[in-house]
């Protein structure tokens, strides 16, 4: 920064106001000069002035401080363990030399925005980034760049994916031709799966493959894995289920190699979703009962998505005791933690314990709850998330339960629902082709 940037960042980081700054020293419309680099100061106007604001004449040369935010940027590119980076983190976010020259402090509190988005702290990532809002106009081409792709990252931790979406594109747009080849993959990854999430399936295609050819050229298994599972669920939305289980094979035999029980739980599921809509149950039920014995006790969320896949296997293959086996389990881990709709959580448990409850409706044979549940609340997540396939198996359970109350009306009429859903998944995958 030059001398004006420098005292203007200095003063709003200590929010004084132009005129204050400038009282007994210069005239608000001096200073304001001063701040746009029209005019440099007299060295007493810049003595008084840095006195004023307590910092010295001129930056400090800060290599170690540098060398703090870099490690701390390097961890946080691919997170492997969250309690590692909280140590990290911990370590050094009291050093005094983070905070020694504006270009450190400027980086450091950018990093700061990802860290707590890492660490799923999202109150002091949305404080953090109305904070740094402020000094937009003193960041470097870098620092710009990342803080847009860091909102992106917190619009997609949200879900707000279409957000996310725009935002890390407009990231690219402003991304720096000096990037290092993994920040490059990280941001073309990112932009891969909010665009899956947004069902935009040739973007998240082209994106996830720019970044699988940088991270093999790197040698990151972590991302080759998630890359090939991110490939692997848009190759099966549009029906090519050859290159789907290409996708899959490599993300299963990488994963497994790996000491990461959560992406070697992403991947035995996806996998067991793949056979449950290729309608082979039984090799599904294969891949979900590896699936979980990865994951750790503490991540409800994702054992009951993997109890109502089962769920769902064993009721097509009309093995109820079974279903009521893996149903009651799934009670014991709610249960266990006084879960409800009411507890504090974010949208996707809400959901997954909504489908929960639809299942467990319809095994007690609660037919009136089950029909509720499922028509009030999950037809909608369902419809909202382009869930065809799931939408169809729903709605085709729902019209089963009519024939056998004789209602053969609303039968008729989720049957047609049904058929409706599973023919938009075909018009999905003829869209894409034209495409």
């Amino acid at each position: 920064m030059d001398t004006g940037m420098r005292l203007k960042y200095h003063r709003m980081k200590k929010r004084i106001s132009l005129e204050d700054l400038a009282s007994g020293i210069l005239l608000p419309k001096e200073l304001k000069k001063i701040e746009s680099g029209l005019k440099e100061p007299g060295l007493k106007e810049l003595e008084a002035l840095c006195k004023k604001l307590a910092i010295p004449l001129a930056p400090k040369d800060n290599p170690v401080g540098k060398v703090l935010v870099k490690n701390l940027k390097t961890l946080l590119l691919h997170p492997q363990n969250k309690a590692k980076v909280m140590e990290q983190y911990a370590d050094i976010h009291d050093h005094p030399l983070l905070h020694s020259d504006e270009e450190t402090e400027l980086e450091y509190c950018i990093q700061q925005i990802r860290f707590f988005i890492v660490t799923g702290d999202l109150d002091s990532a949305e404080e953090k980034l109305k904070d740094i809002e402020r000094f937009k106009e003193f960041m470097n081409q870098e620092q710009f760049y990342l803080y847009h792709k860091y909102i992106g990252n917190y619009h997609y931790i949200l879900n707000e994916f279409n957000l996310a979406l725009k935002t890390y594109l407009l990231a690219e747009k402003i991304s720096p031709t000096t990037l290092t080849p993994s920040e490059f993959a990280d941001l073309y990854y990112s932009i891969g799966i909010s665009s899956t999430q947004c069902w935009e399936i040739s973007l998240a295609n082209k994106y996830s493959e720019m970044a699988l050819r940088i991270y093999q050229q790197e040698f990151v298994p972590k991302r080759i894995v998630e890359c090939h599972l991110n490939l692997a669920i848009n190759e099966r939305r549009i029906g090519n289920f050859r290159k789907a289980k290409e996708h899959f094979k490599h993300a299963l035999t990488i994963s497994n190699k790996l000491d990461n029980e959560p992406l070697k739980f992403d991947t035995e599921y996806n996998y067991g979703h793949f056979y449950f809509q290729f309608q082979n149950f039984e090799l599904a039920l294969e891949h979900l009962q590896k699936a979980m014995q990865y994951k750790p006790y503490e991540y409800t969320s994702d054992i009951l998505l993997g109890y109502c896949l089962m769920i769902k296997c064993y009721i097509e293959l009309n093995k109820w005791d079974d279903a009521k086996d893996i149903l009651e389990k799934g009670h014991a881990a709610i249960n266990e933690k006084n879960l409800s709709l009411s507890s504090p959580s974010n949208e996707t448990f809400k959901e997954i314990y909504i489908e929960f409850m639809c299942l467990s409706y319809f095994l007690n044979n609660e037919i009136k709850k089950f029909e509720e549940e499922l028509l009030e609340n999950l037809v909608p997540i369902l419809e909202s998330h382009n869930k065809n396939f799931e939408l169809g198996f729903y709605l085709t359970l729902l019209g089963n339960t009519y024939i056998k109350q004789s209602d053969f009306l609303k039968a008729t009429t989720a049957f047609k629902k049904s058929n409706q859903s599973f023919r938009n998944l075909l018009t999905i995958k003829e869209e894409w082709k034209e495409s």
